[in-house]
């Protein structure tokens, strides 16, 4: 009687994996921008050449590149988390939540 041979093959699947690599591709580079306008402004000051509206663009720059890393941080942290237990979840809203908390906190101080 002949062999039968039978070949498995598991195919892997991730959830919102090509949306993170894309958010954390625009991620890095909006963060990388705002860094260098941040940079250039940050450096005219100290060359005590003001511009009345530099220190905002500054701190506005700051925040979108912050707000930028932690999109990308959280899309990714949703991923690995997504198939874990539920008290994993949880700690994951939880300091998301803190993040957010963060961000917003960081977003006023700057706009004052």
């Amino acid at each position: 009687m002949a062999k039968k041979t039978t070949t498995n093959k598991k195919v892997v699947y991730y959830g919102h994996y090509p949306l993170v690599k894309i958010c954390a591709f625009w991620g890095v580079i909006l963060a990388g921008v705002a860094g260098l306008l941040s940079f250039i402004l940050n450096l005219l000051l100290l060359l005590e050449i003001t511009i009345g509206w530099a220190n905002k663009v500054c701190n506005a720059c700051n925040m979108i590149a912050q707000i930028a890393l932690f999109i990308s941080a959280w899309l990714a942290a949703y991923d690995y988390v997504s198939d874990k237990r539920k008290s994993w979840k949880i700690v994951y809203i939880v300091f998301l939540v803190l993040g957010i908390l963060g961000l917003v906190g960081l977003g006023l101080n700057s706009l004052i």
